[in-house]
């Protein structure tokens, strides 16, 4: 909201016209976009894991992703929402073969947010495990033109804009104190954010550090479970921020914001907990009770990753 008025005067800044047409300033739109897409993002989900497990696994996928502590930007007018109702729909295009859907998707989704980059392999990968020679070479320029243009028409704005294609990264050197990405990236090869991780410590930030590790076993656990196309996806998910992030002065910090969208950790999860209700029960408890500081801080303007 800090973005909205002018600090010294408290006055709304001007708004576009078409918004004062319809009675909206860009903090309703943005609030309405973000619950409208992450309610059908939910949806999608819940349709997407049903298809491929059934009702009481796509019941409890949702819900661990509803509670996850995180999810309080499904509704507070963050892009994770409606890259996530890109994301699975994207997977329930690609599970129908419908393979420039799928494509034009990704890309919608990489110009939401950057995790939708790593949709193109899993494309790729998808379209090759299901190939037929002639169409497949037919099909492959079209749908890697669709699954980049959210990036490389970004890119080619900053370019005419700001001179430079990477005005992104270099926005970037300036928020993690100077670290380029370089120097973040050869940090992460060498393992260093795993010498500062921080277990003792239960503010969203300390969490990030637990669930990271958390989501490193679920994607173990769920290598021989799920679709390879679905883990290919949890793995690149978890690696770009770290490999791009967390060699930085940041550390974990945002990887549970980052992996919010990865929904098929909590399709593995939820097949553990299954297994045991008291420990699906328990686990969406203590969801819940950090979903409710998160919300709190968030709320006082507190980051929480």
């Amino acid at each position: 909201m800090s973005l909205l008025f002018n600090h010294d005067s408290a006055t709304p800044v001007a708004t576009p016209a078409g918004l004062e047409m319809i009675g909206n300033t860009p903090a309703d739109a943005l609030l309405l976009v973000s619950n409208v897409a992450g309610l059908l993002a939910i949806v999608v989900l819940f349709k997407l894991v049903r298809e491929e497990f059934g009702d009481q696994l796509a019941l409890a996928t949702t819900a661990l992703l509803s509670f996850f502590p995180a999810s309080v930007l499904l509704s507070a007018g963050y892009t994770e929402p409606l890259a996530l109702l890109l994301i699975v729909s994207f997977f329930l295009a690609l599970k129908r073969k419908y393979y420039l859907s799928a494509a034009l998707l990704a890309g919608l989704a990489v110009s939401t947010r950057s995790t939708g980059v790593v949709l193109l392999p899993v494309l790729l990968w998808e379209m090759w495990a299901n190939r037929d020679q002639t169409k497949f070479l037919l099909a492959l320029v079209p749908c890697v033109l669709l699954a980049t243009s959210g990036i490389w028409l970004f890119m080619t704005y900053l370019w005419s804009a700001f001179g430079t294609p990477f005005a992104f990264a270099d926005g970037q050197v300036a928020f993690h104190q100077g670290t380029t990405l370089a120097t973040r990236l050869i940090a992460a090869l060498k393992l260093e954010p795993f010498t500062r991780i921080m277990l003792n410590d239960w503010n969203p930030w300390g969490q990030a550090s637990w669930f990271t590790l958390l989501f490193i076993a679920l994607i173990v656990l769920g290598w021989s479970r799920l679709r390879a196309s679905w883990t290919l996806f949890a793995m690149a998910v978890l690696l770009l921020p770290y490999l791009t992030l967390s060699g930085g002065p940041a550390g974990f910090v945002s990887m549970s914001r980052f992996n919010l969208v990865s929904f098929p950790l909590f399709v593995t999860l939820a097949g553990l907990g299954l297994r045991a209700k008291w420990l699906l029960a328990g686990v969406i408890g203590l969801f819940g009770a950090s979903l409710f500081m998160n919300t709190a801080l968030f709320a006082r303007r507190i980051w929480i990753g």
